[in-house]
């Protein structure tokens, strides 16, 4: 951590999400992983993310960053990411796809239209620095030695994705990961009522809590196949 600059933690830190900030879904998660990469290419990528713009299309920004030592291209080869997979499948699914369990389509989506700058889909995270699982702080820590300042940066960040959300009012918000939910609902300003035993919803229905995105926690396609019949997606 070294040779990352306070501005380049600034850069890390002011990222807002993928894809166009007026799509109508917004999909909500607590922290962007790390999709198993090494120490050494986790260092390299937090050096790239720190170049990118508040908002990027999912593709473009995956093209500056590497897994394997090569930079990372869809077309070339999907990375096999369960919650890019079960976004592709809700999107499918909400836009009356009867064929969205298929895994095929879903990769085809995730790669023409999941998180683009001209798509039907915008996708944050509450926190901008990334983990590799709910309970690792490691890298909050080492950012926080680069930037005594980070908390007061992550919560500028948080007012300002808040103001981005009551801006472009999206139709439907899609939050996983329960474990956070009285962070979501702060940060929507609302209050989740039960809608099933893995699924809670606004007041209105337009924004929903859903287990993180990993087909154990989601029961398969049970979690979308309630939405569907509910009427909720």
């Amino acid at each position: 951590m070294t040779d990352l600059s306070t501005e380049e933690v600034g850069g890390i830190v002011k990222f807002l999400g993928y894809g166009r900030p007026s799509a109508p879904v917004w999909f909500i998660g607590f922290e962007e992983g790390l999709g198993g990469m090494n120490l050494e290419e986790a260092l390299e990528n937090l050096k790239a993310r720190a170049g990118f713009e508040k908002t990027m299309d999912l593709y473009e920004a995956h093209r500056l960053l590497k897994k394997g030592g090569e930079f990372i291209d869809f077309k070339k080869k999907l990375p096999s990411t369960p919650v890019w997979q079960l976004m592709a499948k809700i999107m499918r699914a909400h836009d009356g796809h009867k064929d969205w369990k298929d895994i095929k389509p879903a990769k085809e989506y995730i790669q023409s239209r999941l998180g683009r700058c001209d798509g039907d889909t915008f996708l944050t995270e509450l926190s901008p620095v990334p983990a590799g699982k709910a309970t690792d702080k490691t890298w909050k820590a080492l950012l926080s030695e680069r930037d005594p300042d980070l908390d007061s940066k992550i919560k500028q960040r948080k007012e300002k994705l808040k103001k981005t959300l009551k801006e472009n009012c999206p139709s439907l918000v899609i939050c996983y990961g329960q474990r956070r939910a009285d962070d979501f609902a702060e940060l929507l300003e609302i209050e989740w009522h039960a809608a099933s035993p893995k699924v809670c919803k606004s007041g209105n229905g337009k924004h929903l809590l859903l287990p993180f995105f990993r087909y154990d926690q989601m029961a398969g396609h049970s979690v979308i196949e309630d939405l569907l019949h509910s009427g909720l997606l």
